[in-house]
């Protein structure tokens, strides 16, 4: 392990909070595999001494109740009523804003189609039809829609045209330039917010090389009588990847995004692993792919293939992973320092190795810092 590579000595969870979450974290990522492959497996020791409660509330704020629900069904364990009406209210929530999240698909895509514009859904109601069957696996609040940055000022002109306004705070040069997106406030309630990106990545994480790709290799979905671009296999994957390592940045719960990206990997045959390796490298995200596809090897017990190259930051166990993902706002947590993981994450190119890679994306995060300030 690095010296200095940790924001603080490791302590258990117990020693900072009176609670130890192992055993609800061994029981969680169990009943998510077991969602995702359709595998029996039987409750893991310690019995009726789970902690219910706090794995409802794990699951709620990582998003995961109803794939928690699956589990539990396929595995034939009985658990307490208190969770089915959890799982009752937060599939009504789901429903409640995903519904509204599909007519703003419906309405804003096309407008844009009409206008002649590219463009992509990149997560959200569609993507858990894809890999779920189920629009409402989880709330998805806001329209996620990526354009190419050429198309950027078109699409937002778009959007006004259909009554929405940017948010006065996404009108700074670091929202536009440095995050890559504006959110753009409905003219009512019967419309979601909209996130137009051209970037996928925030500073200080690696970065894909292009966005163009993400585009034009989209594939259209069916929802009523419309057809929806929403990203292929291959970018979805990419962008699982790119959401759970923005994630573990940022110290937010991103266990779900393992989750989507091991039930992508699951459903590939072999040669279509090889061209998301293939893929990745090209986009300069190989060892960020690992480090995300690795992740999910090492918390869910399926049948995960293993990622194409040895995963980075290989010091961080699999109990800190598993508190990371599923428990981030735990003190406890000896969270590795920023520069140290994007540092591991940058891939090697050319006699210098990651060297270029890491001073072209902390430079930029330097620089998007500073908008941020001047900006306030």
């Amino acid at each position: 392990m690095l010296d200095g590579a940790f924001d603080r000595p490791a302590t258990t969870e117990a020693v900072a909070t009176g609670i130890d979450c192992r055993a609800e974290h061994a029981l969680l990522l169990s009943l998510l595999a077991s969602a995702l492959d359709g595998v029996a497996r039987p409750l893991p020791p310690r019995g009726d001494r789970f902690d219910w409660d706090e794995l409802i509330g794990m699951a709620a704020r990582g998003r995961l109740l109803v794939q928690v629900q699956h589990g539990l069904l396929v595995s034939g364990i009985a658990a307490p009523p208190k969770v089915g009406a959890a799982v009752k209210a937060f599939r009504q929530r789901a429903l409640m804003i995903n519904s509204v999240n599909l007519s703003t698909v419906q309405r804003v895509s096309g407008a844009l189609d009409a206008a002649s514009i590219g463009f992509v859904v990149l997560k959200g109601p569609l993507l858990l039809r894809a890999l779920y069957g189920d629009y409402f696996a989880r709330p998805s609040s806001d329209l996620d829609l990526l354009v190419d940055r050429h198309d950027y000022d078109r699409a937002a002109e778009v959007l006004r045209a259909l009554g929405y306004a940017p948010a006065e705070r996404c009108e700074s040069r670091w929202w536009l330039h440095y995050l890559g997106e504006q959110h753009f406030v409905p003219p009512g309630r019967s419309l979601a917010t909209v996130d137009l990106h051209h970037r996928v990545q925030q500073p200080g994480c690696p970065a894909p090389r292009e966005t163009a790709s993400y585009i034009g290799n989209g594939r259209r979905m069916a929802l009523g009588s419309a057809d929806i671009p929403v990203l292929s296999t291959i970018h979805a994957c990419l962008l699982a990847a790119i959401g759970f390592v923005k994630a573990a940045f940022h110290r937010e719960h991103s266990l779900r995004y393992l989750a989507d990206l091991a039930a992508q990997i699951l459903a590939m045959s072999e040669q279509e692993r090889h061209v998301l390796d293939v893929v990745a490298r090209a986009q300069g995200i190989r060892h960020l792919l690992a480090f995300a596809w690795d992740c999910a090897g090492a918390l869910l017990p399926v049948a995960l293939p293993p990622a194409p190259v040895r995963r980075p930051m290989r010091s961080l166990d699999p109990a800190t992973l598993a508190a990371m993902s599923l428990s981030p706002e735990d003190p406890a947590i000896a969270w590795p320092k920023r520069r140290h993981l994007l540092w591991h994450l940058c891939d090697p190119i050319g006699p210098f190795g990651r060297i270029g890679a890491y001073a072209g994306e902390a430079g930029f995060a330097a620089a998007a810092e500073i908008s941020r300030l001047i900006s306030r």
